[in-house]
């Protein structure tokens, strides 16, 4: 656990301060489901950058997973980061909003899975943001179409560029003669004079020039041996692991942040042995006055909350809710453990209540939120629940589920299509209109493998069982487990599919804990939703509260990383986004 929050700290505050100028081409001309893209030397491309002194990231025939992964090189924080320059050559689709640079396995897509087979530019410009002395775009393609659904339309669908940002478009060849001109040191709008097949987009700085004419700006990076001593440091967050970096690296571009933290650590460490060792005299006296005296030296230490709900327990507050025997008696004959408490505590705090951390002890605060919505129904204010409470919270839970339920039904199922019948049923197999959306699957004339199929008793397994079930073994979900017993409960890999979904339960049970005992802050919560926005994986808002958006981001990363898909923030999540920002 220790490990887990010094990762959170190096994500946080370690990342590297020097600049670097960085470049990212990708060349896709072999698609599966769209014509070829001819014109598109990646390689002599990739060859001038890194000549020119680019840190620089290049393939060829990239599926959309790829793609991304090669764009994270853009997403590593500087203090001051140096000329930043992108170059797409492939098939793009675009809405009325945005536009994707689709992926050598798109196939057809429609408004729900382009972003899933392509690339936002929006992503791709937010990630060059800040370069300097700035950041150019090549968008490379040309005039013939790839297959996709109503909604989208072939073609770069931008008008401007934004703020800080300079676009090109045009051909693959066009694009590349640019390049190597504006590597010799003209101007934007010079290298796009000269080449009538090429546009730049309203907004661009066409007399930017990224590099002096007839040189290079001066690159600086560290050796590979002082990233790596400074990783390991950053792992161990320990003293004599800092003392060892300064040791190597007394001058290194980590050596400010190496003595901060050296300072910090020797500190930190004789005041959690003092936090222990007060906390175990008062537990064992266990008196208010004990529990005062460690609540006073240590406000934010590790054991304030059980302090806290100790201290209610032996001597209650003037301001605390009137306690009456009957009701503190009905609620311990509920024997709730403590993971239904926690429980409780999270849906107080979702009606904008303070019940404090959702720990599972019903401590001072807890109590006073119980006792706050108790008024707010106008029930008599104890405090304590009773069984018929309990019921009334968990209805609510039950309210806002079938409010999401119905929600994510009209963004997707409700349009008949496969596609967003299949977007419902993955994030609600049990759903409200779960079976009405089986229904019109199987009476689509483009249903999938899954569709429900049935047969005599003692026939061969029928074709929709393996089907099925190959679809299942693709997914690797629980959803996609309860799919298939759903439809197949006495099928040919019915045991096995109980099986593997006991041990996948078992598995994001066991992740969820993880995360709890993490005590996250929203701060660190933040942080993670940003570093996910920055991998490309759609968090939505970063606002530090993990929503179902949250959670399919953090499950889509952990697939691309090749992690326990878990929706949750585990310790190897945590490992990857700090490696990931490491790199």
């Amino acid at each position: 656990m220790r490990i887990a929050a010094v990762c959170l700290a190096v994500l946080a505050g370690a990342a590297p301060a020097w600049a670097e100028n960085r470049a990212v081409i990708i060349g896709n001309a072999d698609y599966e489901s769209a014509p070829d893209l001819a014109g598109s030397d990646t390689a002599a491309a990739a060859r001038a950058l890194r000549e020119a002194g680019f840190t620089t990231q290049d393939g060829v025939d990239q599926p959309a997973g790829a793609q991304r992964r090669a764009l994270e090189a853009l997403a590593r924080a500087e203090d001051r980061p140096g000329a930043r320059i992108v170059v797409l050559n492939g098939r793009f689709l675009h809405d009325a909003a945005e536009t994707w640079f689709m992926g050598t396995d798109a196939g057809e897509p429609g408004a729900l899975a382009v972003g899933r087979q392509g690339v936002p530019l929006s992503l791709v410009m937010r990630l060059m943001a800040g370069g300097k002395p700035g950041s150019v775009l090549i968008l490379g393609t040309d005039g013939q179409q790839m297959p996709h659904r109503p909604g989208l339309e072939n073609g770069i669908g931008l008008a401007e560029a934004p703020a800080g940002l300079s676009v090109v478009t045009g051909t693959p060849e066009a694009g590349a003669r640019a390049l190597a001109e504006l590597l010799r040191g003209h101007t934007l709008g010079q290298v796009v004079a000269a080449e009538p097949a090429l546009r730049l987009l309203s907004g661009s700085a066409a007399d930017l020039a990224l590099l002096d004419r007839g040189g290079r700006r001066p690159v600086v990076v560290p050796q590979a041996a002082e990233r790596e001593a400074w990783a390991r440091a950053a792992t161990a967050d320990s003293a004599a692991a800092y003392r060892d970096y300064l040791s190597d690296f007394p001058g290194g571009l980590y050596a400010d942040a190496a003595r901060a933290r050296l300072g910090q650590v020797g500190g930190a460490a004789a005041r959690r042995e003092s936090d222990r060792q007060t906390w175990a005299a008062a537990a064992a006296g266990h008196t208010p006055a004990g529990y005062e005296t460690y609540l006073r030296r240590f406000p934010s230490g590790r054991f304030v909350a059980v302090a806290r709900a100790r201290l209610a327990e032996l001597r209650p507050g003037p301001d605390a809710a009137p306690q009456p025997s009957s009701a503190a008696a009905a609620e311990r004959a509920l024997t709730q453990g403590r993971a239904e408490r926690a429980a409780i505590q999270r849906r107080l705090a979702g009606l904008g209540l303070q019940p404090g951390r959702a720990d599972g002890v019903f401590g001072s605060r807890t109590r006073a939120a119980i006792a706050d919505w108790q008024r707010g129904n106008r029930l008599p204010a104890t405090g304590y629940l009773s069984r018929p409470q309990l019921q009334r919270l968990a209805a609510l839970d039950q309210q806002a589920e079938a409010q999401q339920d119905r929600g994510w039904w009209q963004k997707t199922g409700a349009h008949g299509d496969a596609e967003g019948l299949h977007a419902y049923l993955g994030r609600y197999p049990r759903g409200i209109h779960a079976e009405a959306a089986r229904r019109q699957l199987a009476g689509l004339p483009d249903a999938p493998p899954d569709a429900a199929s049935g047969a005599a008793p003692g026939a061969q397994a029928p074709r929709g069982d393996e089907a099925t079930w190959r679809w299942v073994r693709r997914q690797g979900s629980a959803a996609a487990h309860e799919t298939y017993l759903e439809r197949f409960p006495a099928g040919r890999h019915a045991e096995q599919a109980r099986e593997r979904l006991a041990t996948l339960r078992a598995g994001i049970e066991a992740a969820r804990r993880e995360e709890q005992a993490l005590l996250l802050n929203p701060s660190t919560r933040r942080l993670i939703e940003d570093r996910l926005r920055i991998a490309g994986m759609q968090p939505g808002a970063v606002d530090g509260e993990f929503t179902d958006e949250t959670r399919e981001a953090l499950r889509r990363y952990q697939a691309a990383r090749n992690l326990r898909v878990t929706g949750h923030v585990t310790q190897q999540t945590i490992s990857s986004l700090l490696s990931d920002v490491l790199r």
